[in-house]
Formats: structure tokens, sequence, C-alpha cells
């Protein structure tokens, strides 16, 4: 068995690679709109049934925009269309959206992906496929170029099935991708790490061993970025509005901030993953157990936090998480939450016939006298619980609940 994995490095383009990479993603944008517009108007211009991707593959394959594109690229701009389209019908059928939007047309040039057919691998860089018809129009230009090349430091020692190359205003990023070979999992040995997913602390971990830290962070960044956000497109709508532009749109500061929110984002994932599952490694850890929060609004009506958890990116954190646990060999067990946060440390079992909500009294704690735990510290505890009570296993101790370690990453 393989897993895919992903590497990526920040290069500083050359004037030709701008222009290059620049002709492919306005090409690539153009295609989407293309393809879209036919999707939208399939009946007004004539198709007698809704056009997949496959069928769009067919008759645009001598489209001015399809052929400025490596085949496989232009085909995976097609197939991107179509998952935002299948998205789309998923959110109208379920009605869990009230009057979803269709996919948009783009109004600016898109993210490359080249396919392995279109990727070679030299020592020290990499060379990428210029399609013919862009070739010739670039000579016309004066850009006498029959392959494009990068040169890496990060992508030497791996076999590449993909590279996609990012735009920003004066960076690119280059993000590879490839398979290795999984590690078989370790035997169970009774060593495990319970973890609770939250707003304020990203992650609460409670080792078995009678450890417990707290990893966080990721809220304090969403706020910062999303104030900045809010205070310069406040800024730009007045502007734009004094100007009769009826509707706003985004400035280049706005933009550069989402991708700075973004990019912190992600980054701070990749840390507090990576810690977890290398504190796993050192300390024998052989199964990780972790609270799902799917589902966790159904039905409840949270006010302002309900927001804040549609945005928290669980998903991604377990993604991540659970793929740099398996190059460990360390399985990563998804929980559900049932009761964990409302029961005691001392009760003999985690579930509602034990649940004391009126414990948690303050912020942040859990009160069940004469003893005081740090209430997150409590979740993770007894997620493990949870998973160890209904697999028939013994409980750890509660030890270390109320004084957490807190670690910055």
């Amino acid at each position: 068995m393989h897993m895919l994995l992903s590497r990526r490095e920040v290069f500083l383009p050359t004037e030709e690679q701008k222009i290059i990479l620049g002709h492919m993603g306005y090409a690539a944008f153009k295609l989407w709109n293309v393809a879209n517009y036919e999707k939208r108007n399939y009946k007004e211009i004539g198709m007698t049934r809704y056009p997949n991707w496959y069928d769009q593959k067919k008759r645009l394959k001598e489209n001015f925009f399809y052929k400025n594109l490596p085949s496989q690229t232009a085909q995976d701009v097609l197939q991107q269309l179509e998952e935002a389209w299948k998205s789309f019908f998923v959110l109208l059928r379920s009605k869990g959206v009230e009057n979803p939007r269709p996919p948009r047309f783009r109004k600016e040039k898109m993210d490359i992906t080249f396919l392995k057919d279109a990727i070679r691998q030299e020592e020290g860089k990499i060379r990428l496929t210029i399609p013919k018809q862009l070739k010739t129009y670039l000579k016309s230009q004066g850009v006498d170029a029959d392959h494009l090349y990068l040169k890496t430091k990060r992508f030497s020692d791996i076999q590449i099935k993909e590279i996609q190359i990012k735009f920003d205003e004066k960076r690119y990023t280059a993000i590879a991708v490839y398979e290795e070979t999984d590690v078989p999992m370790q035997e169970d040995n009774g060593h495990y790490l319970g973890i609770d997913m939250g707003l304020k602390n990203t992650l609460a971990c409670y080792d078995s061993a009678g450890k417990t830290f707290l990893l966080n962070g990721l809220l304090n960044t969403t706020h910062y970025f999303d104030k900045e956000i809010a205070r310069y497109q406040g800024i730009s709508d007045r502007q734009q509005s004094c100007c009769g532009i009826k509707y706003p749109k985004k400035t280049k500061k706005v933009r550069s901030l989402y991708r700075k929110k973004k990019n912190k984002v992600s980054d701070l994932i990749h840390k507090t993953t990576r810690y977890v599952a290398e504190y796993c490694q050192a300390e024998h850890i052989t199964t990780v157990v972790i609270g799902d929060m799917k589902g966790i609004r159904k039905g409840k009506d949270l006010g302002r936090i309900n927001q804040q958890l549609h945005s928290f990116p669980y998903e991604k954190i377990l993604q991540k998480l659970e793929y740099k646990l398996k190059r460990y060999g360390i399985r990563m067990i998804r929980q559900k939450e049932n009761y964990s946060s409302q029961c005691s440390p001392k009760s003999d079992k985690v579930g509602k016939a034990f649940a004391q909500s009126q414990n948690r009294k303050y912020r942040g704690l859990y009160i069940d006298e004469p003893d005081i735990y740090n209430a997150d510290c409590v979740g993770a505890y007894n997620i493990l619980r949870l998973y160890l009570q209904k697999n028939k296993l013994p409980f750890p101790e509660a030890a270390g609940l109320n004084c957490p370690q807190k670690v910055f990453v």
C-alpha cells in the first residue's frame, strides 16, 4: 500500500517563468469560463443534455485555450469544474444552504497543475512541458523556450506524481505530490493518547502515562486576520461607494490578507500535528484516540460560536494528523464525543447517566469538589475512556488533568 504526500517550495520566478506560467494561468481560467458557460447555458446553446467533463474534454480539444495548456492540465481544469458543479447539485438536493449559487466565472489566473506525463526530473531541477501552440506564440514574443525549468532543493529525493504551481503577488509556490510506502501499524502496547479538539485550545492532549498538554494559537490567528480583513474591506467599500461603484471589489490588500491568513493557518496546522506525531513516536504511543466533531452543530443554537465552529478546520487537522501518524506506524481512531465534556474523571463510566454539566461552572474549568480540573483535558481523558470502555479495556489513572503543559509551536 502507498500513501500520497506533498512537499512545497517557495521560489522567486524569473521573468521568463512569469511570462510562461502567466500565459498558462490565463488560459486555465479562460478554459474554466468557456466550460462553465456551456454547463450554465447548455439548453440555450442547443445541447440535448447537460455536458459532463468527459463530453467537454472531447469537444473542447481544439479550443484555443485548451491547446495553450498541457493536455492533462487542461483535463484537470475541466475536472475541477465538474467537482464544483457536483458540490452545487449536492447542496441543491440536500437544501442545506438556502439558494446555493452555481460555480462562478473566474476573474483571474488559476493555479496550474502538471501531471506525471508533463514532468521530467533532472539533477537539481524539474523540466515541465510547454504545449506546442504556446511555444509558437512565445517565440513570436521573443521568448524562445522549449521547456519550463524549475530549480528545486526539496524535491530531489522523491518521485513526483504531480506538481502544482500557486501564484502570489511576488513569490510562487511549487507543491509536489509523491507516493510513499505505508509503514506497518505497530501492535497495541496499551499506551494511548486522547485528544479533544476545540476553539480556544486547538488540541488538548491526555497521555495515558499521566501527562497532559495543550496546543493552541489557531483561534488568535484567525481573529487577528478576520479583524484586519474587515477593517481594510470597510475602508475600501466606503471609498468605492463614494465613487459610485455599486458592487465593491476586493482590493489587493484584502486579497493579500486572505492569502496570508490561509498560509498562516496551514502552517499552524502543520506544526501542531507534527508536534503530536513526534511526541507519540518519542513516547512509544501506538494508538491516538481523537474526538470526532462531525455533526456537533446539528440541532443546536450556539449563536456566535456557531460561525467559529463552521470555519474551524477540524477535518484538515484530522487528515494531516492521520497521515503523519501513519508514517510512524501509529493508528488514529476517531471517537464520538458523547458526554465527554460533562462527565467527571472520577465517574465509573462516560455516558448520559454520569453526565454532570453543572460541574462546568467557570470557563475552562471542570469542578468536582474538592478537585478542580482543566475542562479540555477532562474532555481528552473522557474521549479516551469512551474508546476503552467500548473495547472493554481498563481505564488509566486520571492524573495531570489540573495542570496541563502549554506548548507553543
